[in-house]
């Protein structure tokens, strides 16, 4: 960004010091008003750290977001709990070798 800024600066500098045709100056100027546009864009529009990417993380989740996620591990709490009271330990073991023989 500042790389930008200061070559946009010079090539104004230098367009209209040195004698240069009309259209290289014309091309100058059409320069310096598409980088004022993208600054201002760039300021109006800022980024949303709130919006949620395609991977379902986002930089500062929102209160509800953080609402949502603890009762997400409530509920996953509460299922672990009522599968431990089962009496199953929820864990599935292959077989080996010799008990597949059997």
């Amino acid at each position: 960004m500042t790389r930008k800024s200061i070559n946009t600066f010079i090539d104004d500098l230098f367009a209209f010091v040195i004698t240069m045709p009309i259209m290289h100056r014309m091309a100058c100027l059409r320069d310096d008003v598409i980088f004022f546009i993208f600054l201002y864009q760039r300021y109006k529009y800022r980024v949303d750290y709130t919006r949620v990417n395609e991977f379902g993380q986002c930089a500062q989740p929102t209160e509800e977001m953080l609402a949502q996620i603890e009762e997400e591990t409530e509920t996953a709490e509460a299922d672990q709990t009522v599968t431990e009271s089962s009496g199953s330990d929820g864990v599935r073991r292959r077989r080996g070798a010799r008990e597949k023989r059997d």
